[in-house]
């Protein structure tokens, strides 16, 4: 009787939290509203106040992406493997810092009312997806496709941008492929941090 008892208390678990997950065309669409409204809002500090901008980036944007994944992918399994736990941890830091520098660059100019979400595509796993979008700009627009998981608490998370078909992490490991092949990986490290 016990047995069924706590049988049933986990499919009921189960359904709720399988019920309870953001989409991931939604979790992005809620982004953006959340990210738009606080730059509405701290426009004039977020361009005089560089310090409030990288905290604010730290703590609004990053957490949407899986910076453990993207680290592993831009060095590809066996330069991630050939690593020891310390030169790991210092890599993940140290790319964590340059995806903050590198939304740095274009929080202020951000418009999330200019941005087009169309319905989003199963991956070949439940836990993955993409999601395309359309930025409508006065020069055109501009195709970004988001590639996402969905982590263990139930979350989706980015793992990738591409603009006009163009992989943010394939850029990055190309450069760092050719970065450890002729300086080696503390080398990188140390690159990264020094940014």
């Amino acid at each position: 009787m016990k047995i069924f008892k706590y049988i049933i208390t986990f499919f009921m678990l189960f359904s709720t939290s399988a019920f309870a997950v953001e989409a991931p065309d939604d979790f992005l669409k809620n982004s953006v509203k959340e990210i738009s409204v606080f730059i509405n809002e701290n426009k004039e500090t977020l361009e005089n106040d560089e310090i409030f901008l990288k905290n604010k980036i730290d703590e609004l944007v990053i957490p949407k992406f899986d910076i453990l994944l993207m680290s592993k992918i831009v060095l590809g399994k066996s330069n991630w493997q050939s690593m020891n736990t310390s030169q790991q941890d210092r890599f993940v830091l140290a790319f964590r810092g340059l995806m903050i520098k590198t939304y740095m660059k274009s929080l202020t100019a951000f418009d999330g009312e200019k941005i087009k979400f169309l319905p989003y595509i199963e991956g070949k796993r439940s836990d993955l997806a993409k999601v395309k979008s359309v930025y409508l700009l006065n020069e055109g627009e501009i195709g970004v496709n988001y590639r996402l998981k969905l982590n263990s608490e139930g979350l989706w998370k980015v793992f990738d941008v591409s603009f006009d078909g163009i992989s943010l992490l394939k850029n990055y490991r190309s450069d760092f492929r050719n970065h450890i092949t002729n300086h080696g990986i503390n080398h990188l490290i140390s690159e990264l941090e020094s940014k």
